[in-house]
């Protein structure tokens, strides 16, 4: 499956999503021990690997008394125990910068990555690439993508508040943010462009815009 963005790219938009309790479900680790020294994060008592922490997580920090948590970059899982984190950088090439904690934490990640890739299906669809992830089902050669990074931030996070909207006495900020990101989500839709196979033969040859409807003579 591809990912057009990460749980990251996330943190810099809503990093309050991370510690909503409504997505406790999408955990893949619960307050685990770990310790930190500069950029270098390792954890006792469960493996990353299998639980599928990868680059381009987020991570919640916080020390014994839970005074202070940050919320941190996973930039590199680099053994079934240790990993590279830093505080949220401007860009991706830029050196990890360690995080205020050091020392003992508590480690606790969750992740988007459903919602992040039905949205990208969603967002393939839109240029006429299909595929079943259920079945194995291969999508159409294509390339050349362009805009589906921000539509696919916006388009999981309105998803994300749309989700967090149902629930009972949803505040008006969450309503407010739910609006937000389905505007933002809708508008990016339509930047969408990519180059596709339309013609089976293996070669993508036909450029695609999303907010170009193709015509059909009947």
């Amino acid at each position: 499956m591809t990912y057009f963005c990460q749980d990251v790219d996330l943190l810099a938009w809503e990093p309050g999503i991370f510690v909503e309790s409504g997505w406790a479900h999408q955990g893949l680790l619960k307050n685990v021990s770990g310790v930190i020294s500069g950029t270098g994060l390792t954890v006792s008592g469960a493996s990353l690997t299998n639980a599928g922490i990868a680059a381009g997580m987020v991570a919640v920090l916080s020390n014994a008394d839970a005074s202070l948590t940050q919320l941190v970059e996973i930039v590199a899982v680099t053994s079934a125990t240790a990993m590279t984190v830093s505080a949220l950088r401007g860009r991706a090439t830029e050196a990890a910068v360690g995080p205020l904690l050091q020392g003992a934490v508590g480690v606790t990640v969750g992740s988007f990555r459903p919602q992040i890739g039905a949205v990208g299906d969603g967002l393939l669809a839109l240029v006429g690439v299909r595929t079943d992830e259920a079945t194995g089902g291969k999508a159409p050669v294509h390339a050349d993508l362009g805009g589906f990074g921000p539509a696919c931030v916006f388009g999981t996070l309105a998803t994300v508040y749309r989700a967090l909207s149902e629930a009972k006495h949803a505040s008006s900020v969450v309503l407010a943010k739910r609006e937000f990101y389905a505007g933002l989500a809708q508008a990016a839709r339509l930047t969408l462009t990519a180059t596709v196979d339309q013609d089976g033969d293996g070669v993508a040859e036909t450029r695609v815009h999303s907010a170009v409807r193709e015509l059909v003579r009947n």
